[in-house]
């Protein structure tokens, strides 16, 4: 056993009772889950069991048995397809065991009927009588660790690649340009763009070298709003300011090209669902400080650390598809919601997430 890890060996090639433990251990730890191990009892070289083998769990109080479907990583909703296609037929129902299911693809297996768990203690699982669903918990860096198929860090996930991964998100027809174009997009050295588009390869993400194409483009913004506010946000220089109106944002006047609304005030005017308490605002780094004395001066801005305005530096360079309305991208956006963990602001995210889908939906393969 390797002592570093706190997971022990996880061995999804070669699944063993302990790592199913592992498993319904992380459910049951972050939540009242009624579930546990009965029994596991892997194929046989001479068996033909579709998968690692059959799995018995205490549902509730009741047994149910399972032709388990282990998973080092899943990395594209079309992977989730094809699982729960190739076992539509199985004799009793299939259960992937996983790493870490992203929300996108949590909910991909539900709409598969596909039942999974995972090492962050999301899961889907139903009997007779029973209906277990818990989504969006997220991944330790640890599990992210152990879903990288290297078993180091994922390049992608620290502050100047989330820079890079953030435009060409935004941006898709980037992919395909040269690096310079796209290092410019994104305030990056150029020769971060090589190292993050291999590391973008390397975990499933990014498919192609002459036409380079994302594969999971949901679930990728999903892992993108997780981590935004915890390797990139930091190093924005974010400030706090009080308004004496809450009202201000309604009629304050952003210099083109140089300020953008995020958050609560961007869900508002791209959706229409949402009354903001809050404000976000992202500023060019060289227009910051002029752009913040004169909105200090007409909507009487003062310095507080729990104010409800956030001044942010803006990280990226791209032809403003919000222009008219002054908004930060989509996606941005969203992680903005999801970030204040606060319930008003859910269906608005929900709302932003699925303009984004349906762009995908929209564009050229």
């Amino acid at each position: 056993m390797n002592d570093n890890d706190p997971y022990g060996l996880p061995d999804f090639d070669r699944p063993t009772e302990a790592l199913l433990n592992q498993l319904t251990s992380a459910a049951t730890r972050r939540g009242r889950i009624p579930l546990g191990v009965i029994g596991f009892r892997p194929a046989g070289q001479s068996e033909s069991l579709a998968e690692e083998g059959t799995l018995t769990l205490d549902v509730n109080g009741a047994a149910r048995q399972y032709t388990l479907a282990a998973r080092g990583r899943i990395r594209s909703r079309a992977e989730v397809a094809a699982l729960a296609a190739k076992h539509r037929a199985a004799a009793s129902p299939v259960l992937l065991a996983t790493t870490y299911l992203t929300l996108a693809l949590a909910d991909e297996c539900v709409e598969h009927d596909l039942q999974f768990i995972d090492l962050a203690g999301n899961l889907y699982v139903h009997a007779p009588g029973q209906y277990m669903l818990v989504t969006g918990r997220p991944a330790s860096p640890e599990i992210r660790r152990l879903a990288s198929r290297s078993g180091k860090p994922a390049i992608s996930a620290s502050a100047s690649p989330l820079r890079m991964t953030f435009v060409l998100l935004s941006a898709p027809a980037l992919l395909n340009r040269p690096y310079r174009e796209i290092a410019a997009a994104a305030g990056v050295a150029l020769g971060t763009v090589g190292s993050v588009l291999d590391d973008l390869r390397e975990r499933g993400l990014l498919a192609g070298t002459d036409d380079r194409r994302l594969l999971d483009p949901a679930a990728f913004r999903e892992e993108w709003a997780i981590n935004y506010p915890l390797r990139l946000l930091p190093k924005l220089n974010v400030q706090r300011f009080a308004v004496g109106d809450p009202s201000w944002w309604e009629h304050a006047e952003l210099p083109a090209g140089q300020a953008w609304w995020g958050g609560e005030v961007a869900a508002a005017k791209l959706t229409g669902q949402l009354r903001p308490a809050a404000q976000t605002l992202y500023v060019e780094p060289s227009a910051r400080a002029t752009v913040t004395m004169a909105l200090a001066k007409r909507h009487r801005l003062r310095a507080d650390p729990a104010g409800p305005l956030e001044i942010i530096d803006a990280f990226w360079h791209l032809d403003e598809a919000g222009a008219e309305k002054g908004t930060a991208p989509p996606l941005l956006v969203y992680a903005d919601l999801q970030r204040t963990r606060e319930p008003r602001n859910a269906e608005a995210a929900v709302l932003i997430r699925n303009q984004m889908e349906q762009a995908d939906d929209s564009s050229p393969s």
